[in-house]
């Protein structure tokens, strides 16, 4: 009797799990693949869709702005996910406005470092000159979205932004995301660094620029000026799965935006 019942629950448990299988294998499934900026608020976006929709699963991948842009040309995603505007150079795909980001200057919360200005830090990244006792800074990687903003944004008296220089001051160290430059810039009393406005915490502390504080009030205000776009990207010719698109409406939508607008500037 016992030997009979263990086959039975075996049997039961066996069927039980191939429901399981069968249930997740039938879900409908949007990759998303880019920036480590975008990639918090997709993913509050994205879980948020889930929970109203069972049957679709948005996976949602995290590298930079350009590897998004180009996985989108390669068809490897649904669409993809860049923290800037895109380049003059990259053709074939287009971008949709999700919303707008600060990007915001961070050092120790130790530091006694309150604000700086574009001068200031023009001259640190391109020629190594100390800001008090900031000695040293962190940079992202090439093909960082927040990057390339940064870049342009940052100019110096002569409005000559640091975009234009070929190389960075050897002070200048380099992080391939969001989370590894917090966690440099907390650990470090003599850098600063940079990033996105929505993935500020009290692990670190933010300077002002130019004396305004980084908010989505000053943001949208014009007075804080180092900002950019959020954009979803996708492919020139391509008709997006029924999934993506309705994810897409999601994010645009009022009940997106509402999730959006929490720390982010909303459309």
């Amino acid at each position: 009797m016992k030997r009979i019942i263990g086959v039975i629950l075996a049997v039961v448990l066996g069927i039980t799990a191939m429901s399981g299988l069968a249930g997740c294998s039938n879900k409908q499934v949007v990759t998303v693949t880019g920036s480590s900026s975008v990639s918090p608020l997709m993913k509050e976006l994205a879980a948020a869709f889930e929970a109203k929709n069972k049957n679709i699963a948005i996976n949602v991948t995290t590298s930079d702005s350009t590897t998004g842009i180009t996985d989108t040309l390669g068809d490897k995603n649904d669409f993809g996910m860049a923290s800037r505007n895109l380049k003059s150079n990259e053709s074939g795909v287009k971008a949709t406005k999700i919303c707008d980001d600060g990007v915001v200057l961070i050092v120790n919360n130790d530091s006694d470092l309150d604000s700086v200005t574009g001068e200031q830090i023009y001259e640190l990244y391109a020629n190594g000159t100390p800001i008090g006792s900031i000695t040293a800074a962190i940079t992202r990687e090439e093909g960082s979205g927040t990057r390339d903003a940064f870049d342009g944004l940052i100019k110096n008296a002569n409005s000559e932004s640091l975009a234009d220089v070929t190389s960075f001051s050897s002070v200048v160290g380099i992080q391939n995301s969001t989370g590894y430059v917090m966690t440099e810039i907390a650990s470090s009393s003599n850098k600063i660094g940079y990033i996105s406005l929505g993935s500020l915490d009290n692990t670190v502390k933010a300077v002002k620029f130019n004396g305004v504080e980084a908010s989505a009030e000053n943001i949208k205000n014009g007075s804080y000026s180092l900002s950019r776009p959020f954009n979803v990207i996708t492919k020139e010719g391509k008709t997006l799965s029924a999934a993506a698109q309705q994810f897409l409406d999601f994010i645009l939508s009022e009940e997106g935006q509402a999730i959006v607008a929490k720390k982010y500037i909303r459309l």
